[in-house]
């Protein structure tokens, strides 16, 4: 490209900047393409823009260069430059945040730290709209934050989007691959900081769910590969969830993709793990969920914690609805923390404050029949009593233990 028509695509590209670009545009994507290390202090520049709009363009732009190796040892020196050399805290949560998705570690100091903590959890809230972004959200901050950087992300949730923190909180709680003292104290930091005057609403299920699409293949040695794919709604992707079982009986692989641009769903992976010597078993969701759940409580038993769930596990597992079938019989609520529940029960009931008691209860596992009895408790000691409510929670105490006579819900 000689020298003229360089200088007319980074005009042209200034003057798309200078319009506050509420969108993308085709034409623009290949001009920076077109363009490569030269359109990037230009990128950088706006990138440092006061206008989100132009600086969400500039990120995308270079998220694009970074995709190419010749252009991506530049676009990584711009973002680190953006990180120290402005006084604007969201230009350096973007950069940040880029430089994180690109693999690279970065850190920056910010003028108003609680305020950027506030944005980032309204931000990480407004995205978790299904069980898949929880899990995702849930994994990010397993795999790259330590303990202490969680608990304020939490708190900060809590202020921001209450029920997000929750579901958080609870996708958080059945992470095996944590250790029972921080999955104990994320659950008490949720249950100090949503101390509401009424329990939170529950969640409800969207009506329409795409199915799941399964298949369970064996080999001659005896080892399973269970697959299962969805559609994304209103887009042209596909999730897909691969699991390996050994003749062990434990989960030796897991794979996971929320981008599979395929015209057929898993029928590739199927067709070429037939070509490998597997044949098809069946194509039943119930199979296919009772051989995972029997898999994964065997792989997350405690004495396995340094070969336990890969994270591809958690992040698939809502395909199958298995939600904490891998937890099995160990108690899903750490015994610390349904004592608390509890015992904050007793004290809501005499002092008639319940929002405490009931943020301590939504963390602790509804089918466990003390908590599922307390809740009982608590709803009859509401003014109007919940009669309704409290007969639900009996029930689910009468299903948990039915047979010990003394216990006050079989007395009932």
């Amino acid at each position: 490209m000689g020298a003229d028509g360089v200088f007319a695509d980074l005009r042209r590209l200034a003057d798309w900047f200078s319009t506050s670009p509420q969108r993308g545009s085709l034409h623009i994507e290949r001009t920076v393409q077109r363009l490569g290390t030269t359109a990037i202090p230009l990128l950088g520049r706006e990138l440092r823009s006061a206008d989100r709009r132009r600086r969400e363009a500039a990120r995308a732009a270079l998220a694009a260069l970074a995709d190419d190796l010749v252009t991506r040892s530049r676009v990584i020196a711009e973002l680190r430059s953006a990180t120290t050399d402005t006084s604007i805290d969201e230009v350096k949560v973007s950069a940040v945040g880029l430089l994180a998705e690109l693999g690279e570690k970065a850190a920056a100091v910010f003028a108003d730290p609680s305020a950027i903590q506030r944005q980032s959890a309204m931000a990480l809230a407004a995205q978790l709209s299904s069980d898949a972004d929880v899990a995702s959200a849930a994994d990010l901050m397993v795999c790259q934050l330590g303990d202490e950087d969680i608990v304020q992300m939490l708190a900060a949730m809590c202020e921001a989007d209450p029920s997000a923190a929750q579901r958080l909180g609870a996708e958080l709680a059945v992470r095996l691959d944590l250790s029972a003292e921080a999955r104990e104290r994320f659950a008490s930091v949720l249950a100090e900081r949503l101390a509401a005057g009424a329990p939170l609403p529950e969640r409800r299920r969207n009506a329409f769910r795409r199915p799941t699409h399964v298949a369970v293949l064996v080999d001659a040695s005896a080892r399973l590969v269970v697959v299962a794919s969805k559609k994304i709604a209103g887009e042209r992707r596909w999730r897909r969830w691969a699991v390996l079982i050994g003749p062990s009986g434990r989960v030796d692989d897991c794979v996971h993709e929320d981008d599979a641009t395929d015209a057929a769903d898993a029928a590739p992976l199927i067709a070429n793990l037939v070509a490998d010597g597997y044949r098809v078993a069946s194509t039943e969701v119930d199979h296919a969920r009772t051989v995972v759940t029997a898999a994964a409580r065997l792989t997350s038993r405690p004495v396995d914690r340094a070969t336990g769930l890969p994270s591809a596990y958690y992040l698939g597992r809502d395909l199958l609805d298995l939600g904490d079938a891998h937890v099995g019989d160990r108690p899903a609520t750490p015994p610390a923390l349904v004592a608390r529940a509890i015992e904050q029960t007793s004290e809501s009931i005499t002092s008639g404050d319940h929002g405490k008691a009931h943020a301590l209860l939504a963390l602790c596992d509804p089918a466990h029949p003390e908590v599922a009895a307390a809740s009982a408790a608590l709803y009859l000691s509401a003014q109007p009593p919940r009669a309704a409510d409290a007969v639900t929670a009996l029930e689910r105490a009468l299903t948990a233990e039915p047979d010990w006579p003394l216990h006050h819900w079989n007395l009932a």
